[in-house]
C-alpha cells in the first residue's frame, strides 16, 4: 500500500477520505495519513498498515458531518467483520485482501461524549464501496477527531484474521501515529 495525498493505494484499488457537513465550518478540517504499526497477537503479520485522521474544530456547531472512505476503482463487494469496539468491512479480489476498520458507534459515542447509540443514530455505515461515520451534531470549539485504519496482506493471510487484529487499534494510537 502507498500514500498518495488523501489517497491509500492498495493491491486491490484506491480509497479516498473526504468529509462534508450541512452547517457548521470544516474549512480547517485536516485528513493525516501515516502507516501505523499494528499490535498483533503472537505469528500474525499483515503488509501494510495505514491510520487515516480526521482532525476539525468548528466555530460553530456541525451538522450532519459525514466522514467517508470510498473506494474509488474497487467494484467487489465487501462483506462485515465487525467485533466488539471495531465496525470493520474486507475486500477481497485478485489473492489479495483489503480490512478498513473503525470504532464502532458505541465507543464513539462514548469517546466524543455524545449520549446513548441507538438504531436510529448509529454513526457508521456501508454502502456499496463507502464507509461512513456520521454525526448528526457537534458542539462548537470541540476538537472532533475520528478514524479508519486500512490494513492489507496476500491471501491466504499466514495467520486468518491478521488483518482484522491489525484495524482493531485503539483511536489513541491512531492519533499518535497521525500527528
Amino acid at each position: 500500500m502507498k500514500i498518495d495525498n488523501e489517497n491509500i493505494r492498495t493491491q486491490i484499488g484506491n480509497v479516498g477520505f473526504k468529509i462534508h457537513a450541512s452547517d457548521g465550518d470544516i474549512s480547517n478540517a485536516s485528513i493525516a495519513i501515516a502507516e501505523i504499526k499494528p499490535i498483533l497477537p503472537q505469528g500474525m503479520e499483515v503488509e501494510g498498515s495505514i491510520g487515516v485522521l480526521l482532525t476539525l474544530v468548528s466555530p460553530s456547531q456541525i451538522k450532519n458531518l459525514k466522514f467517508s472512505c470510498t473506494w474509488s476503482d474497487n467494484e467487489a463487494k465487501g462483506d462485515a467483520c465487525s467485533g466488539e469496539g471495531l465496525d470493520a468491512w474486507e475486500w477481497e479480489r485478485e489473492g489479495q485482501l483489503v480490512v478498513i476498520g473503525t470504532e464502532d458507534g458505541e465507543w464513539l459515542f462514548s469517546r466524543l461524549n455524545l449520549g446513548k447509540v441507538t438504531l436510529d443514530n448509529y454513526p457508521v455505515s456501508i454502502d456499496v464501496n463507502r464507509i461512513t461515520i456520521e454525526l448528526d451534531q457537534y458542539p462548537a470549539n470541540t476538537e472532533l477527531t475520528l478514524h479508519f485504519v486500512v490494513s492489507s496482506n496476500s491471501l491466504p493471510e499466514k495467520e486468518d484474521c491478521s488483518c482484522w487484529y491489525a484495524v482493531d487499534i485503539a483511536h489513541k494510537r491512531v492519533v499518535e501515529s497521525c500527528r
